[in-house]
C-alpha cells in the first residue's frame, strides 16, 4: 500500500509574544500611514456616523439629569435674588420716606427760623411729642417746660402763622392748646378794613368761625385775619385766618363767618414759642427844681 502523509495531531501556531509584536507593527504603520496621507480618514468617519445615534442615546440621560439640576439651581438662585432685591427695595423705600421727612422737617426749622424779628418777643422752637388723646381737645406736649424758661399764656406759632397758646406748663414739657379748640379764642383784626372781631376753634383743625357777626359787618371772603394786639396774650401782626365763606343769621340776630387757619394745625412738627420780652421800666421824670426865695 502508498504511504500517505498524515497531518500532524498538533498544529503549531504563532506565539502570543509574535501576535503582538505583529499587531503593534501594523498599528505603527496605520498610524504612520493615516498621519502621512489620511489614509483612514473615510473609516473614522464611517464609525462616527455608525456610533452618533448611539453616543446621543447614552448622553441623553445625563444631559437630562444636568438640565434638571441646571433648572433647581437656576430656580433656587433666581429665588434668593429676587428675595434680596425685595428687601433692598423695602429698605429703599424705607430710606426714602426717612428721607422726605428730613426734608420736610428740615423745611419747616428753616421757615421757624427765618421768622421776622419781634421787638416784643423772643422765639424757643419747639418739638410736638404727643396729642392729648381726647376727642373734645384739641391739645398737644411740646418737649419745652419750666426749666427751658416756658410759662403759661405764652403763644404759639410756625412759618405760616397762630398755632395756638401754651395753657400749661411742667418741669420738662409743656401743654399747648390749639387754635382750634373749641374753647379757644383770639382777638383778630380784619387786614381790609381794620375791624375787630374773634374767632373761635370749631374742633377740627381744618376750620375757625366767628361766632357773634353783626349782619352788618364789612367782611367778605378772602379777608385775611391777623392778631391785634389787644388782649395782651397774642402779640399783634401774626396771621391767624382767611376768611372762606359768610352765613347770614338764621333764627338768631348774629351771622356766622368760616375760616381757614394760616398757620399749620396739626400738621407740623415743629412750633415756635413766642416769649415776651421783659421791658425796662420808664424812669420817672426827674422833679423839677425849686424856685430861689426872692430877697
Amino acid at each position: 500500500m502508498p504511504h500517505t502523509p498524515q497531518a500532524p495531531l498538533f498544529v503549531r501556531e504563532m506565539g502570543l509574544p509574535s501576535r503582538f509584536a505583529l499587531y503593534v507593527l501594523v498599528c505603527l504603520l496605520l498610524l504612520a500611514l493615516d498621519a502621512r496621507y489620511s489614509a483612514l480618514a473615510w473609516l473614522r468617519g464611517g464609525l462616527n456616523a455608525a456610533l452618533h445615534p448611539m453616543q446621543r442615546v447614552l448622553a441623553a440621560p445625563w444631559e437630562w439629569s444636568q438640565d434638571v439640576a441646571g433648572f433647581f439651581i437656576t430656580h433656587g438662585e433666581l429665588k434668593r435674588d429676587n428675595d434680596h432685591l425685595r428687601e433692598e427695595r423695602d429698605h429703599m423705600r424705607i430710606t426714602q420716606q426717612d428721607r422726605q421727612t428730613l426734608l420736610a422737617e428740615n423745611n419747616n426749622l428753616r421757615q421757624l427760623l427765618a421768622l421776622p424779628a419781634r421787638p416784643d418777643t423772643a422765639p424757643r422752637v419747639a418739638e410736638i411729642v404727643q396729642t392729648v388723646p381726647s376727642p373734645f381737645a384739641r391739645k398737644v406736649i411740646i418737649n419745652r417746660g419750666q426749666v427751658h424758661g416756658l410759662a403759661a399764656g405764652w403763644p404759639v406759632v410756625d412759618a405760616a402763622g397762630l398755632v395756638g397758646q401754651v395753657t400749661r406748663s411742667y418741669p420738662l414739657t409743656s401743654e399747648v392748646t390749639l387754635l382750634t379748640d373749641r374753647d379757644q379764642g383770639a382777638p383778630v383784626q380784619n387786614l381790609r378794613n381794620g375791624l375787630r372781631l374773634i374767632v373761635s376753634g370749631t374742633g377740627s383743625d381744618k376750620w375757625l368761625e366767628v361766632r357773634f357777626l353783626d349782619m352788618h359787618a364789612d367782611i367778605k371772603e378772602g379777608d385775611l385775619l391777623y392778631t391785634s394786639g389787644i388782649d395782651g396774650t397774642y402779640p399783634a401782626g401774626i396771621p391767624v385766618a382767611q376768611v372762606v365763606k359768610t352765613e347770614p343769621p338764621r333764627n338768631t340776630p348774629f351771622a356766622r363767618a368760616y375760616c381757614r387757619p394760616l398757620g399749620g394745625v396739626g400738621r407740623y412738627r415743629h412750633v415756635a414759642v413766642l416769649k415776651p420780652l421783659e421791658q425796662a421800666p420808664t424812669p420817672a421824670p426827674a422833679p423839677a427844681p425849686a424856685p430861689a426865695p426872692k430877697p
